[in-house]
């Protein structure tokens, strides 16, 4: 059995950051950061220690924009010592659980509609619903739950969706490494 599903549906434990509880991370949480032009979901810019207070106060359903003295001090510190800010970056990332995921083959021919300008979080908890789920549990579910099932929900309507099980990827990975060029290689033996 795939792990990445079986760590999906456990529950996520309770989650600390920059002196902050959150909730587990979910589509409503990565929409809210989209709203805002979060580098932290969007990649549209460079992070600052603002930017990660800002995701923090979001995901702790926390009032958005009162920046008090703590987080002032988080800011500098986090600003002084990139070595705690990448961590806490990484910290962070780990509490998205991407890693959890289902990993898709690639679809080399298009075969279904497309997103037809919906954006794909949209799709996933409309998906949700339209199968039972209530609108609240689909938006604020972990996010990882909600790709498998909407990508469980999609296949069994007949969608050509293909979930790549673990063997596949790391048969995939060694091929790629046998693939992949080897060094070249100074015949005339100068040095460059």
């Amino acid at each position: 059995m795939d792990k990445r599903f079986l760590a999906a549906f456990i529950d996520p434990a309770p989650f600390r950051l920059l002196g902050r509880s959150m909730y587990p991370w979910c589509l409503k949480y990565r929409v809210r950061l989209m709203a805002f032009d979060s580098p932290l979901v969007t990649g549209s810019r460079g992070i600052t220690p603002a930017d990660l207070i800002f995701a923090c106060q979001v995901c702790a359903e926390e009032p958005l924009g009162n920046i008090g003295w703590r987080d002032q001090l988080r800011m500098m510190d986090l600003a002084r010592n990139p070595a705690k800010f990448e961590a806490i970056l990484e910290a962070f990332a780990g509490y998205i659980l991407v890693q959890d995921w289902p990993k898709f083959w690639e679809q080399t021919k298009k075969t279904s509609g497309g997103s037809k300008g919906v954006p794909w979080p949209l799709s996933i908890v409309a998906n949700l619903i339209t199968n039972g789920i209530d609108e609240k549990r689909a938006w604020e579910m972990p996010e990882c739950q909600a790709i498998w099932l909407n990508s469980a929900l999609a296949i069994s309507k007949g969608a050509d969706v293909a979930i790549m099980s673990p063997e596949e990827e790391a048969f995939m990975a060694e091929e790629e490494a046998k693939d992949a060029p080897a060094p070249a290689s100074n015949p005339a033996k100068e040095t460059p």
